[in-house]
């Protein structure tokens, strides 16, 4: 799997500003947790610090039977928030390959 590096536009600035996240019409946890345990859930006021000059977050995305025998399983978003209000937008669209 490839390595994705984050987007510097998304990264705020100043290096000790925080920002919030929460998912928008998804099923989904997020986490700054590590790969391995159990993720702990970020709550949608709780802010997110830069480490070394990278802010990463963790998605676990959920979805039903149902919604896995559709080619198009599940749209949404996970917006980030910094003190001024809407800082940036992640669009996230799931698609089933195997359906045709």
């Amino acid at each position: 799997m490839k390595r994705i590096k984050p987007l510097r536009s998304l990264l705020p600035e100043d290096k000790q500003a925080q920002l919030r996240c929460e998912g928008d019409g998804l099923q989904l946890l997020l986490s700054r947790s590590s790969k391995k345990g159990l993720w702990r859930k970020l709550t949608s006021d709780e802010m997110l610090k830069p480490y070394k000059g990278q802010m990463s977050v963790s998605a676990e995305l959920y979805f039903s039977p149902e919604q896995l025998k559709q080619r198009h399983v599940q749209q949404g978003k996970i917006k980030l928030y910094d003190a001024k209000g809407l800082y940036g937008t992640v669009v996230v669209d799931v698609i089933n390959s195997r359906v045709k």
